[in-house]
């Protein structure tokens, strides 16, 4: 059973859910007004088409209702490039290339990056479907 089917008995009867999934395939990176490269989150929508599966089959499943869906531009900041280095590299999916990784490991200024993230709200459904149906 999967995170969704869980939190469905967990949630009141009003419960909205807010699902969040960053969509960005090469987020820049910035330090000083400056492009320092691309973040590689390939592999990261791998795992982003397995759960739009996964959430296709619990909408189907009369488990939640979708409500509302955007996109939106969201800028992560970090006090330098070390900083930024050492979150990214631990970022599931995401691979730091080479060239990026040594501007990042020298920049002493503030480093942001810039990803999509698709929002969804969710509206706990008080009654599912058999399947099937």
């Amino acid at each position: 059973m999967h995170a969704l089917h869980n939190i469905h008995a967990a949630l009141a009867s009003d419960a909205v859910l807010v699902d969040t999934q960053p969509l960005s395939e090469r987020p820049p990176v910035a330090a000083g007004g400056a492009e320092l490269g691309t973040l590689d989150m390939r592999e990261w929508l791998e795992t982003i088409r397995a759960v739009d599966a996964l959430f296709a089959e619990t909408v189907a499943a009369g488990l939640y209702e979708l409500q509302h869906e955007e996109r939106i531009s969201v800028t992560d900041t970090f006090d330098s490039g070390p900083e930024c280095l050492t979150t990214a590299n631990g970022w599931r999916g995401t691979q730091v290339p080479r060239l990026l990784a040594a501007r990042l490991a020298a920049a002493q200024l503030p480093v942001t990056v810039v990803q999509e993230v698709r929002v969804r709200l969710l509206l706990r459904a008080t009654q599912t479907r058999e399947p099937g149906r």
